[in-house]
């Protein structure tokens, strides 16, 4: 009879859990935009182990929270043979797991589990502790029913399987020695008990864990939870492609029903963004670490990944799942969606894997190219599109510093071919247009000649990378940018490009192959240290200070070279590196990216708050390796009234540690004052300057 009502509720509970299983399916695929990732498998295979089963991402940055997390999945990893054990023992009464190894096999397996169930229970106690002690204002978790449903289903199984193999103990059919826990349990509880109490006890105990691995299985896809079930699938199927790289769309092969661009409706999410929503344990991690939620903006990067799945819950039934749209004021505001700077630092962070900023950015799309974008940056891309330039300047007037610099421009004195260049230095528009990143560029250009490095750029013929308008969401004009850049290289014959400015980088790098460039792209920092490396550039000034480095975000999180530019820094004499506390991986934005440099921000700003972070550690310079972090950190310089700290390109560092001749030009006013001050005007006028 116990068998016959053992399979009864077996076969009851998997035909609901299956059932539930295959709605969510169901609404799953019901996002149709297409995403292979069937590709890699031994790098696929290799995350899995490594952050599945070693659990990195779990334990990095959040200890308490990492080792309490740890201990539960180890721990349900070897429950899990326990909980078998218990079922099977409904239909072989004494049966052992381990049993058919003969020695003391199974005696050992008892040790462990006995030892690994207290190691949860003292998980669940530092879980409960998480979300009670520390103050509402600083905890990451979201307090919830559901939580605790999870958290008290979790004690219940550890509770009813002490108290099956105590009350096994007490009859003296387990051993004793073997289960320490459980031993104790029987000696407080279940002392002097007769036999036939022992036997109920054991009964109700066996029943009661039973009865709750069923209702824990099938309360899991209601519950955030359900990471449960998804997590090996999400982390195995992540996104493989360099984080700094968007998708493209594809305009010459669109099919003849489309109604729009980006992620407006839940049918133009991928299946794995769904995954991505129903995997999100909502810990925070992603929004501890959002430079616009640090800086009391609506953004919350979690809100965005646990809105989709509210959105597909509420909608799975019926046909408001693909008739309603998610970019709204009911669900995902425009406010929410342009705050964010696109840093990646919520990816980095997430444990599971989840893509939060792709989903921003493919919303956004949706809200830029149905005109939804306003304010100064669609002056910016008006800009883009007319002059190739977020300013609109001439395209005569890109790098006047060139002349002086005696550097070959090509199309322009220097020939029509790279092939007589070792490498072709892409200034951007900062290096070619903006005052304080020309001074950055003029300084690379001496340190290549000073080197012996054969370059040239491509002046009037370079244009803008199409970044900004990118990541602001407009794809179209993106594209346009980036077809004629490509064209004008693929002319020129280029093969190696250098790049200061880590956005024109990221997308020369990482974008531009879309559309039909094979050109090897390197940043400044790792070319300036190779050149160290091979002795062309020796540093020999002691500059005695005392400094710090950020990381640019498309530098360091979305390209991952940390270690190149802090090379270069212990190259110089002299120089004292202190480390900020946010940095390498877990650097904080500058608040530029993203297009967000052309676009109005509320205060406080994200700029101020790393600016304080660097004010706060006590150095003379900060460094950094790109232009944008540069132009933010001397606005957060001005608006706090801090003249002492020094701003610096690693690039400027490097110069002053070669100790070359001093060049005597007013290099700040290469062109003349009245052509400085027209530009300005024009500036002012187009409202097109970076807004910091």
């Amino acid at each position: 009879m116990k068998a016959i009502l053992l399979t009864l509720l077996i076969v009851l509970a998997l035909g609901f859990f299956f059932r539930n299983v295959l709605s969510f399916l169901k609404v799953m695929f019901s996002a149709k935009k297409k995403s292979f990732r069937a590709d890699n498998i031994i790098e696929r295979t290799k995350g899995f182990i490594v952050y599945v089963i070693g659990q990195k991402r779990i334990l990095k940055n959040y200890t308490w929270a990492g080792v309490e997390h740890f201990m539960i999945f180890w721990g349900f990893m070897i429950i899990t043979f326990g909980s078998i054990e218990l079922i099977v023992m409904g239909y072989l009464p004494g049966f052992e797991l381990f049993g058919f190894l003969g020695g003391t096999a199974q005696e050992n397996f008892l040790l462990i589990l006995d030892i690994v169930q207290a190691l949860v229970v003292i998980a669940l106690v530092m879980g409960v502790l998480n979300r009670t002690v520390i103050p509402s204002g600083k905890r990451r978790e979201v307090n919830s029913i559901d939580a605790v449903v999870i958290l008290g289903m979790i004690f219940g199984l550890m509770l009813t399987d002490f108290g099956f193999r105590a009350s096994k103990v007490a009859m003296g059919i387990e051993p004793q020695s073997w289960l320490p826990i459980s031993s104790f349990w029987a000696s407080i509880f279940l002392n002097n008990l007769n036999a036939s109490t022992l036997a109920f006890s054991a009964e109700f105990f066996w029943w009661f864990h039973i009865a709750l691995i069923l209702a824990f299985l099938n309360y899991l896809p209601y519950s955030k939870h359900s990471h449960v079930l998804t997590v090996v699938p999400n982390v195995f199927f992540q996104n493989l492609e360099p984080r700094g790289k968007m998708n493209k769309i594809d305009f010459e092969n669109l099919p003849d029903d489309v109604e729009h661009f980006g992620a407006g409706k839940f049918e133009d999410f991928s299946w794995k963004d769904v995954l991505d929503a129903y995997t999100c344990t909502e810990c925070g991690r992603c929004t501890d670490n959002c430079p616009a939620w640090a800086t009391d903006k609506s953004l919350s990067p979690r809100d965005i990944v646990t809105k989709l799945r509210h959105f597909a819950t509420a909608n799975a039934n019926s046909e408001a799942l693909n008739e309603e749209y998610l970019p709204s004021e009911d669900w995902v505001t425009p406010d929410e969606l342009y705050a964010c700077t696109t840093c990646s630092a919520c990816v980095e962070q997430c444990p599971l894997f989840i893509d939060q900023m792709g989903k921003i950015l493919e919303m956004r799309r949706f809200l830029t190219m149905e005109g939804q974008l306003t304010g100064t940056a669609v002056r910016t891309l008006q800009k883009l599109g007319s002059h190739g330039n977020p300013w609109g300047f001439e395209s005569s007037d890109r790098t006047p510093w060139a002349k002086e610099k005696e550097v070959p421009v090509l199309g322009n004195g220097a020939g029509d071919s790279a092939e007589e260049f070792d490498v072709i230095f892409w200034t951007g528009c900062f290096g070619a247009y903006d005052p304080r990143g020309q001074e950055v560029a003029s300084t690379i250009s001496e340190l290549l000649k000073e080197a012996g490095v054969k370059f040239a750029i491509m002046g009037p013929n370079e244009t803008c990378t199409g970044d900004p308008a990118r990541r602001l969401g407009e794809e179209a004009l993106f594209q346009e940018l980036a077809m004629t850049n490509v064209e004008t290289m693929n002319g020129f014959k280029v093969k190696k490009v250098i790049a200061n400015c880590p956005h024109c980088f990221n997308t020369l790098k990482n974008e531009y192959p879309d559309f039909g460039s094979d050109v090897e792209v390197v940043s400044h920092t790792e070319f300036l240290n190779q050149l160290i490396k091979d002795g062309k550039l020796k540093p020999v000034k002691d500059l005695d200070e005392t400094i710090t480095y950020h990381d640019p975000c498309y530098l360091g999180r979305h390209n991952k070279v940390f270690d190149e530019p802090r090379e270069i820094l212990e190259s110089i004499p002299g120089l004292e590196v202190s480390e900020l506390e946010r940095s390498r991986e877990n650097s904080f934005c500058c608040g530029a990216g993203g297009g967000k440099i052309w676009m109005e921000e509320e205060a406080p700003r994200v700029n101020w708050n790393r600016f304080d972070e660097i004010a706060d550690h006590g150095v003379e310079t900060v460094a950094a390796a790109c232009p944008f972090c540069n132009v933010m950190f001397e606005d957060a310089a001005k608006y706090s009234g801090n003249d002492k700290i020094k701003i610096k390109d690693i690039a400027e560092l490097l110069k002053d540690s070669l100790d070359l001749p001093v060049n005597n030009s007013n290099f700040e006013k290469l062109a003349s004052d009245k052509d400085v001050e027209s530009k300005d005007s024009s500036s002012e006028e187009n409202e097109g300057s970076p807004q910091v």
